[in-house]
């Protein structure tokens, strides 16, 4: 798996509307040591099921045609990634987020952590 693979199945699964589909790409992109955490979430998530469930949920509210793009160039670092994450919801409809990841020696992800907006530019 290229290093930024695991970053881009795993957001491609938020706008897959077929649940086995959505299933598959999760699946592949998550290690079996899993933790990930945003600003929405309530507690972090540290299973495939329940990251199925929050990413069905996040689905669920967005308009037909929304989709999330993971912006190039992706940071990689000794097993460490960061990424721009775009979740575009209509034309004039953007929210961008940025990612950190902790990625296994297979490069899945083990650890991704969200927040909202770039940062400090």
């Amino acid at each position: 798996m290229s290093d930024t693979q695991s970053l881009k199945d795993f957001f491609a699964a938020w706008w897959t509307d077929d649940a086995d589909g959505r299933a598959a790409l999760v699946r592949s992109a998550i290690s079996d040591d899993f933790h990930y955490l945003d600003p929405r979430t309530p507690d972090p998530i540290s299973t495939a099921g329940a990251m199925l469930e929050y990413v069905s949920q996040f689905l669920n509210m967005c308009p037909p045609g929304a989709r999330v793009e993971v912006a190039e160039p992706v940071d990689i670092q000794s097993g460490h990634a960061r990424a721009t994450v775009h979740f575009i919801m209509g034309p004039d409809k953007k929210q961008v987020g940025q990612y950190f990841a902790d990625l296994d020696r297979d490069g899945k992800i083990s650890r991704l952590v969200g927040f909202v907006g770039k940062g400090a530019e």
